[in-house]
């Protein structure tokens, strides 16, 4: 059995930032999992990011990795200047840093994890096993897709993580649900592949430019909040998500998606070949079954999930959460990328003292 100091789960950004924090301090770990999975693999290839450059770079304590040296390193067009990253730039932008970090990520997914004494079992889908002192849960969304229950029953739902099932659909009925980005991105490039297109959502579509359905100088605030945020009452945090949770579209979408019939009430599934189910995800618990029963049962839980402290552990010593699954704990933050600008820096100096 491999025994290390620190496992950490997920290479996405929140683990790729940690990562790269750790390393900077000479502290020793490992990192498994598929890096930056979601945008490689779970994206539209012909979209743009919602999010600029600066809430979209993957953290390290010297800025190594900014998107501005990127640009400056490789691209050479005029299109550079954007502050809006294409999805395709973004995808050579983290093979370069993949290619730029000094340290190895074990591509491999967590099948169980389980404490075992003082320390915890990990073992990896190959049958390694790996025990770790302390270990980061920072697996992301891909654990918790939220498809409503009654479009569970509909002929082949996709839930719209699954870029790519969606993007090889060709001449068919499709039914898409939801009133956010991701939504009328699964509605564009259904219509561009000759896929006849009916939309479904049950509030009118708020388009905006941002994420959140805020002002940009109170979302840029918003983002930068996490360590103010988690001081805040509980109820004063289930009260600011009830206000500002409302999702968006960008404004060009307005026009692109005017010629959708939509239904604000839902129309006759059994009559679409598909129904895309673009209605984001949901964090519990039990969506983590790569966590052993045991373990999940002795975890104190508050929104679903487990209850962590200021320093992202969990009541499990030496268990810590980290991502967009903590949103309920530091606030919308941990939605986006920036959110690791906050944790990395800090959990890294709590695993190496």
């Amino acid at each position: 059995m491999n025994s290390i100091p620190v496992l950490i789960v997920g290479a996405g950004p929140y683990g790729l930032s940690l990562a790269n924090f750790m390393t900077a301090k000479g502290h020793p770990f490992k990192i498994i999992g598929k890096p930056m999975e979601l945008w490689k693999e779970h994206t539209f290839s012909d979209a743009d990011l919602r999010s600029d450059m600066a809430t979209s770079e993957i953290s390290h304590p010297e800025n190594a990795y900014s998107i501005q040296k990127f640009r400056a390193l490789h691209v050479k067009d005029g299109n550079a200047i954007s502050e809006r990253v294409s999805v395709h730039e973004y995808r050579q932008y983290i093979e370069w840093v993949l290619q730029e970090i000094p340290y190895d990520i074990q591509e491999n997914y967590l099948m169980e994890l389980t404490r075992n004494g003082e320390s915890f079992r990990a073992e990896l889908d190959t049958g390694e096993v790996i025990e770790a002192k302390q270990v980061v849960i920072a697996t992301g969304v891909a654990h918790h897709l939220k498809i409503p229950d009654e479009f569970r029953e509909a002929r082949h739902v996709i839930h719209s993580y699954f870029t790519q099932e969606i993007e090889a659909l060709r001449g068919k009925k499709v039914l898409v649900v939801g009133a956010g980005q991701s939504a009328a991105e699964a509605m564009e490039i259904c219509q561009q592949n000759d896929n006849h297109v009916d939309w479904y959502s049950r509030k009118e579509p708020r388009f905006y430019s941002e994420p959140l359905d805020l002002p940009k100088w109170i979302f840029n605030l918003v983002v930068k909040s996490a360590g103010f945020f988690r001081r805040l009452p509980h109820g004063v945090i289930q009260k600011m998500f009830s206000i500002f949770s409302a999702t968006t579209m960008t404004p060009d979408n307005e026009l692109k998606l005017q010629n959708i019939t939509r239904f604000s009430e839902m129309p006759d599934l059994d009559s679409y070949d598909h129904v895309i189910s673009a209605t984001g995800y949901e964090y519990t618990l039990n969506h983590m079954s790569f966590l052993s029963e045991e373990l999940r049962n002795s975890l104190e839980m508050r929104f679903a999930m487990p209850r962590i402290d200021k320093n992202f552990m969990s009541s499990s010593r030496d268990l810590y959460f980290i991502g967009p699954a903590t949103e309920m704990f530091f606030g919308p933050p941990m939605k986006f990328m920036i959110g690791s600008q906050y944790v990395a820096p800090k959990l890294s100096s709590i695993l190496t003292r």
